[in-house]
């Protein structure tokens, strides 16, 4: 059964997280760990993309995610709601300039693996050469996803408002943890008018 894991109002906004599928409509992507986002009028059935964005949100948007981070955007022009792995954070997908259109002033990031959770061999620092976000612990490398996230939402968006879940899918048992079950269901991390 479905059950809603979290909520949050922002605005005009409802965030939520839900343990699968919700039972109402929604917009959705298939998900590629690349650095695409749609405009939510483009999306179709065969829509490859890990964002989505809209300038006039009438359909709720999801993304899905057991472990990656769900960043969502809220501005003056619109929303995004975007599907942030490892991969797309290397390949900048929150610098995307369809995110500037829609001036945002509030960002969220929702559950996601923690770095206390996220342990990363040497050879994985070459996808972020400039980051200063990996820890050793006890000889174990660790990467913090979220502060990497955040260091680039400052890059481009300096004067937004970043507020955080704190909460990590894989010591929480309740979210969906790819790294911690081998699951494939999802988290879905929804944006809707309140």
């Amino acid at each position: 059964m479905t059950k809603c894991l979290s909520s949050l109002r922002i605005n005009n906004y409802v965030i939520e997280t839900y343990s699968d599928r919700p039972d109402f409509k929604v917009i959705e992507v298939n998900q590629v760990h690349e650095n695409d986002i749609l405009n939510d009028f483009e999306v179709n059935s065969n829509s490859k993309a890990d964002g989505i964005i809209s300038s006039d949100l009438k359909t709720p948007l999801a993304i899905r995610t057991a472990d990656c981070l769900p960043i969502i955007f809220i501005g003056e022009e619109g929303v995004a709601n975007i599907h942030a792995g490892w991969r797309g954070l290397a390949k900048e997908i929150l610098l995307n300039d369809l995110i500037e259109q829609i001036k945002p002033t509030h960002v969220y990031i929702g559950a996601h693996i923690r770095e206390v959770s996220f342990e990363v061999s040497d050879d994985f620092k070459e996808n972020f050469p400039n980051s200063p976000f990996f820890k050793e612990n006890n000889g174990k490398l660790f990467f913090n996803m979220e502060e990497e996230a955040i260091r680039q939402i400052k890059s481009k968006f300096k004067n937004i408002e970043v507020i955080t879940s704190n909460v990590c899918t894989y010591q929480d048992l309740e979210y969906n943890s790819y790294r911690r079950d081998k699951t494939n269901i999802r988290n879905w991390n929804i944006i809707k008018r309140n």
